[in-house]
């Protein structure tokens, strides 16, 4: 096929995927937004979601099913989508996130993720009413209070759609490229988390790493050939945190909090989304260091920016059917000098005891909220392990029992007069003031 030949099909396919989407417009839909995902089936590595809308006279040809172009056409393409759309986002749901609630109700919340966002740039270039009236989606069903339409095979169908699939596979693949060079042995740069033959290696060689679905390798654990007798490295029990995944530290030089970060998870929280984040691993921390312009002062693990950091976890002791919190609070002057204070308390409630250390992790949230509302302290960044602390404080997630709807209550209520974000972060991965909460937590309960 000649290059004039191939440019005439493109064209054709373009009118052919326009057309529906015109139809709506005719039928008075103004922002039709279409919604893809990409990173379902892999072993490791979160899912992404893109939502795109695309301008009324959009005449550039070529988008496709992004399965169905080279990688160097899909970042081409996703440049271009990303310029000339009239709005678009990305929402991420990462390995921990699929594992705690299954990779179909993740995918959905990084699509909800990718709605928001795309809603987000639509008001900023349209106004504060603007808002998607139409989105059309591939399969998946979602509660978004949107008017939407299920296109089977749509990434073939709808422009929009396909838009969105290019954007949200240039997004992860450039993501597990990136993590290739964080976790070598593995080849995610080629097959960007799915279990080829050489991903399969490394999982035998090097055993998990911190961004493996484990809840997809439990058939592969329980091979006694291939799976985890071979490796003499993670098992199952010490949450894929093996030497592995403390050879590297992470400075963050722009981010929501730049810092020198132990885990790559602590590090992802304060880049994913970041407009222009500027972030590299090191394996000396004096070099991570030296990145960011720190010198001497307290260890790596506490060169932190001037602020207020709250690290908070939760414990059940089902003999006694309580449940305890223990909190961190860590504050850096402007010098880069640090003070601790630390809190834990035990719970005798036992309705909230049926969610065991998930209302201990709640509590302590709510005791570093007080403790700063006590002290006059402006702002503070919340430290947490359970997804839920975060989602459920901002919305992100329905409260739907009394103990999670009281804690979304409260911390609107603190935002009033003070700004607080939360930070998901790995649990047991090193952090010493992340396992100090442990403690203080098991201590509380005398375990």
């Amino acid at each position: 096929m000649t290059k004039a030949e191939r440019l005439e099909r493109d064209i054709r396919k373009l009118a052919e995927m326009k057309a529906h989407e015109d139809e709506l417009r005719s039928q008075g839909h103004r922002y039709i937004a279409g919604i893809d995902e990409v990173g379902r089936g892999p072993l490791a590595g979160p899912v992404y979601a893109a939502c795109v809308v695309l301008p009324d006279d959009w005449d550039i040809p070529g988008v496709n099913d992004s399965k169905k172009l080279s990688a160097k056409k899909r970042e081409e393409l996703s440049e271009i989508i990303k310029k000339k759309a009239v709005a678009y986002g990305i929402g991420i749901a990462d390995n921990t996130e699929i594992d705690d609630i299954n990779i179909l109700e993740a995918t959905k919340n990084a699509m909800k993720r990718a709605i928001e966002s795309c809603n987000g740039r639509l008001r900023e270039h349209a106004g504060p009413d603007a808002g998607i009236d139409m989105l059309l989606i591939d399969a998946v069903r979602l509660d978004t209070g949107i008017q939407m339409e299920s296109i089977i095979k749509g990434d073939e169908k709808s422009l929009s759609i396909a838009a969105a699939s290019i954007v949200a596979k240039v997004a992860r693949d450039n993501y597990m490229t990136e993590m290739d060079e964080v976790y070598p042995g593995y080849d995610f740069a080629g097959n960007k988390g799915y279990g080829t033959a050489k991903h399969y290696d490394g999982l035998r060689s090097l055993g998990y790493t911190p961004i493996h679905r484990r809840s997809f390798l439990k058939k592969f654990e329980e091979e006694k050939e291939s799976g985890r007798a071979a490796w003499g490295g993670a098992g199952k029990d010490d949450k894929g945190t093996g030497s592995m995944a403390k050879k590297k530290v992470y400075a963050v030089k722009k981010g929501r909090t730049p810092g020198i970060y132990m885990t790559w998870d602590d590090c992802k929280a304060q880049v994913d989304g970041f407009p222009g984040a500027e972030y590299k691993s090191f394996a000396d921390p004096g070099d991570a260091a030296a990145y960011l312009g720190i010198a001497g002062g307290a260890s790596a693990e506490e060169r932190f920016p001037e602020g207020v950091r709250a690290y908070v976890d939760g414990s059940f002791d089902a003999a006694s059917d309580r449940f305890s919190c223990g909190v961190v609070m860590v504050r850096t002057d402007a010098d880069g000098n640090v003070k601790t204070r630390e809190l834990n308390q035990a719970f005798d409630d036992a309705e909230m005891a049926k969610q065991r250390n998930i209302a201990g992790e709640i509590m302590g949230a709510k005791m570093a909220v007080d403790f700063c509302m006590r002290q006059g302290i402006p702002e503070v960044e919340i430290y947490h392990d359970y997804e839920g602390v975060g989602k459920w404080a901002d919305g992100l997630w329905k409260a739907n029992n009394p103990m999670t709807q009281a804690y979304a209550r409260f911390i609107e209520k603190a935002r009033t007069g003070m700004k607080i974000t939360f930070v998901k972060v790995a649990a047991h991965a090193g952090n010493k003031y992340n396992e100090r909460a442990d403690k203080l937590a098991k201590e509380a309960l005398g375990i």
